[in-house]
Order: structure tokens, then sequence, then C-alpha cells
């Protein structure tokens, strides 16, 4: 991959090693640019997204009642209506407010960098609804565990209870989703910007790529490379992220990890047969009758 990554580099300044689209445009070029963009949308996005998730999810969980019937009612209401509609009603009172005060935007760069951040909280204050119900779960199991009622009998405040108790012991769960939603909300910038309530048209994406693609795909010759460009670029990101998020998973599951390390001691015969049928608990037993 280095040795592909120079040979692009060295080769790049003098030739359209992916070719051009209809306007003379550089297709890598094109395709790098669409790729910090796909990148800013789901950091950005995953920072406006966990604020709320985090503070409505534990507070859910640990106080119960009345807070947690508001919680409920609050994110059932989220996510009851179709997301790509709530999307595109937000971001089209976005864009009527810039169009309505274009003396705020000193230039089109300007406008188009607020339309991008505009975009990222509004998909993080609309998706924020998962990955709460996750920790609302995580919460209530948490909230009875015995140091947990014994900080609250010492008289520990709630809040403080939430912070040093609560908090680190959900933040596998954070990791987890928030690996897992980046690959999505890559796509979902892919889908909107295609529909034309994404980015601004000024700012290159994978959505806005494809979408002139559509338009070259049907000229004679057909001019192809763009979309396989945006389509292979799209599915290394995303493919690399669903890898990561698979190694996290592993790293912060163990039973998987239990699960894996016995079949590799059952490959290298390392296992007793008398163990191989047993489960862990009932080896456990075992063990201690033993």
């Amino acid at each position: 991959m280095l040795l592909l990554v120079a040979l692009a580099i060295s080769l790049a300044g003098d030739y359209h090693i992916l070719g051009t689209d209809r306007t003379g445009n550089d297709v890598l070029w094109q395709a790098l640019k669409s790729l910090r963009t796909a990148l800013v949308i789901g950091f950005l996005t995953l920072l406006a997204m966990l604020p709320p998730a985090l503070f409505f999810g534990i507070a859910a969980g640990y106080f119960k009642g009345r807070v947690d019937t508001v919680i409920q009612y609050l994110y059932t209401i989220l996510t009851s209506i179709p997301g790509v509609l709530l999307i595109a009603a937000c971001v089209l009172l976005m864009q009527g407010f810039i169009d309505r005060h274009p003396e705020l935007y000193a230039t089109a760069a300007e406008r188009a960098d607020l339309r991008l951040f505009l975009l990222c909280m509004v998909l993080g204050l609309t998706g924020w609804a998962g990955l709460c119900r996750l920790l609302r779960a995580e919460a209530l199991k948490l909230r009875e565990l015995e140091y947990v009622q014994a900080a609250r009998a010492f008289g520990v405040s709630h809040w403080r209870i939430m912070l040093r108790h609560l908090l680190p012991n959900v933040t596998h769960i954070v990791l987890i989703t928030a690996v897992l939603e980046f690959s999505g909300l890559v796509l979902y910038e892919a889908v909107l910007s295609y529909l034309g309530i994404g980015v601004d048209a000024t700012t290159r994406s994978f959505g806005s790529m494809i979408d002139m693609a559509r338009l070259e795909m049907s000229r004679d010759p057909m001019v192809w490379w763009n979309l396989l460009t945006a389509f292979g670029f799209m599915l290394a990101l995303v493919l690399a992220a669903n890898l990561f998020a698979d190694a996290v998973r592993d790293a912060f599951d163990p039973n998987g990890n239990h699960a894996r390390s016995r079949r590799r001691l059952m490959r290298r015969g390392r296992l007793a047969p008398a163990a191989r049928a047993l489960p862990p608990e009932a080896q456990a037993a075992r063990g201690e009758a033993k």
C-alpha cells in the first residue's frame, strides 16, 4: 500500500491517474477531497451525538421513575419520525436561513463550511437515540451493583456517582457504537448529498461525485471512472471502519475472547477432551469440587 501511495504521489504531478470529469477536474483530487469531507462529517457528528446520548442514557438508567419515563418518551418520539424526512426538514430550514441572510457570509467557502457544520449538528442531534437506549439498559444494570449502592448509602451525590462509577463502565459500549456509527454516517452523507440535501454544491463529497457521475454515464462514450473512483474510495473507508469496529468489539468482548481462546487451544490439542465438552461454568464447578 505504501508503494502504491508513493507511486501515485510521484505520478500525480504530471498525469491524471484516475482521469478527469467532464469539466476537466482531476478525479483523484476530488476523491481525496470527498474523503476529507467524509472524515469531517463522521467525527463532528459523533462529537455532537455523544453528549446527549451519554447524559440522557445514564440519567434514565440511574434515576429511573419519572426521569426515565420522560427520556424514553423523548427518544421514542424521535425514533418514530423517519430519519431521512427529519434530516431533510432540518437541512431545508437551515438552508432557508442561510439564503435569507447572505450578508452574514463574506465568501462562498464560509457559507459551504457553515452548511457542513450545521449538517453534522443535525445528524448528531437526531441520531443519539440508539446509543441512548443502549446506555440506559447498561445503567439500569450498573445501578444495582454493590459499590454503587454503597456510594449512595454513604451520601455521595448522584452526579458524582454517575461520573465516577457509571460513566467509566459504559465506555466500551460508547466506543463500539461510535465506531460502528462512523461507517453508517459516511453512507448517510453520500445518500443525502446525492439527493441534494447534504453538503453544499461547492463542497466535494462522495454523494456529489456519484450525482455528477450519474450524468456522465449517459454520455457517448460513457465516462465510468468517476463513479468507480467514488465507489472504491467509499468502499475502502467503510471497510476500514468496519474492520476497526470488529477489532474494538473483540477487544472489549470477554465472552468472545474466551470462546476464541478455547477454539485455539482445541486446535492445538492443549485442551483435554473432558474439558472440551463442558462449558466454562461447569469446568469451574468441577475444579472447586476437586
